[in-house]
């Protein structure tokens, strides 16, 4: 059995994301039941896709995560750590009375972790009764590992980077995209043998459907940057970009943010925006409707954070076929090697503003722009559910081989035989 757990996120965070990983693992092992564990309102917004419920395999079951920290996963917090290992100890004493019969294996999948949750998970897996294996997905959190670390030495062995520069048998990490995996063996040299890469899955179904913005160049050209407005997504350079250009421009060009901002953001910084930016995260249906408007996805990312973290909101734009204005970081550069012209690479911002600049002033070429949305189309088909399904498969079998033995005989049989 396949547990999966969800220890940082709460409402519509990292619904794409988990809504692909939990359909590659069902569609992967359809015989093998995947239990997919994380807080209520979480649990709903990434079972209200259809194709959750299509999976007969995959089930849902509400925790209470701990309410110290939340967000601040760097903390190493000891009332976090009990709360973590006492529900994934529950976990694993259900799925072990559902198939007992069977005495089949389990797999503990931590989709979005604190380090201590890390240390719950294998201290769970060393005393479960029959075997278990841990595997690690690591998120942009994963920058915890070239940033700040306390000097007490206790702290110190439990945070990020020594939980994941200690080996262990049991435990296996995956990342998004390869250039991550060569990042983090650069921080912590011989963790590429124990690091898989499943590239990072996109929602091909939320896009069926959705009415198209209107075609370049009619109307004014509808640029969007994606996620929360936060400093690691580039909201400051964003919002400037909109300042100035709303200015030169007027009505031919429209800046929209398809997420919301963090409460401690005053609304009045978005002047420049065309519609109100909400405090905390949106409806997943407003995110859609934003998204189905762009005609670009505008991506000022930064080096450093981006060096070990995915963009979600780079692979909304692949799910959504908008062609993106992005600034030159390994992911970006990486995402055109393999997708071809996909959009604008930009070496900084003055250069996404450039291209912004021409946008506006001499009109989209219109060949190229769908030339660009097929390009993305053919990525987004290579990183659907099938093909996330064969590649998890293949990490499964090579990485825990023990998930794949037969399951021993019940000790009564051997004596009767």
């Amino acid at each position: 059995m396949i547990l999966v757990f969800d220890m940082t996120n709460s409402g519509t965070a990292h619904v794409p994301i988990n809504r692909g990983l939990l359909e590659a693992m069902a569609l992967a092992f359809p015989g093998t039941g995947v239990r997919f564990h994380a807080e209520a309102d979480h649990l709903q917004a990434v079972r209200a896709a259809p194709a959750m419920r299509g999976l007969p395999n995959l089930r849902f079951t509400p925790i209470a995560l701990s309410p110290l920290h939340r967000w601040k996963t760097h903390i190493v917090s000891a009332r976090r750590f009990w709360r973590e290992l006492r529900t994934i100890q529950a976990a694993l004493r259900a799925a072990a009375r559902e198939s007992a019969p069977r005495g089949e294996p389990h797999l503990l999948v931590l989709a979005s972790t604190t380090p201590t949750a890390i240390l719950a998970a294998l201290i769970a897996a060393r005393t479960a009764r029959r075997p278990v294996s841990v595997q690690v997905g690591l998120h942009g959190n994963l920058n915890e590992v070239v940033g700040w670390r306390s000097r007490h030495p206790l702290l110190r062995r439990l945070d990020l980077h020594a939980m994941l520069a200690r080996p262990s048998r049991r435990l296996r990490l995956l990342v998004f995209e390869t250039v991550i995996r060569d990042a983090l063996e650069a921080a912590i040299p011989g963790s590429r043998a124990r690091t898989d890469v499943l590239p990072h899955p996109v929602d091909v179904r939320e896009a069926a459907g959705r009415a198209a913005p209107p075609p370049l160049p009619e109307g004014p050209i509808r640029v969007g940057i994606v996620g929360m407005a936060t400093a690691s997504k580039g909201i400051d350079a964003y919002l400037e970009t909109a300042r100035l250009f709303r200015a030169r421009h007027g009505a031919r060009i429209e800046f929209h943010i398809v997420g919301g901002r963090p409460g401690s953001t005053p609304a009045e910084r978005f002047a420049d925006i065309a519609h109100p930016v909400e405090a905390g995260h949106i409806p997943r249906e407003t995110f859609a409707a934003r998204m189905a408007g762009l005609h670009y996805v505008f991506l000022p990312l930064q080096p450093g954070y981006y060096s070990l973290s995915p963009s979600g909101g780079l692979m909304d734009a692949v799910a959504w076929c908008k062609p993106v204005i992005a600034a030159r970081v390994p992911i970006t550069q990486a995402l055109f090697a393999e997708g071809g012209d996909i959009g604008h690479l930009c070496d900084d911002l003055a250069g996404m503003q450039a291209v912004l600049e021409e946008l506006v002033t001499g009109g989209p070429d219109r060949a190229r722009y769908e030339a660009q949305t097929a390009a993305l189309h053919r990525l987004r088909e290579g990183r659907g559910p099938e093909a996330q399904a064969l590649a998890y498969r293949a990490i499964l079998r090579q990485g825990f081989p023990e998930l794949f033995a037969p399951a021993p005989s019940p000790a009564w049989q051997g004596a009767r035989a």
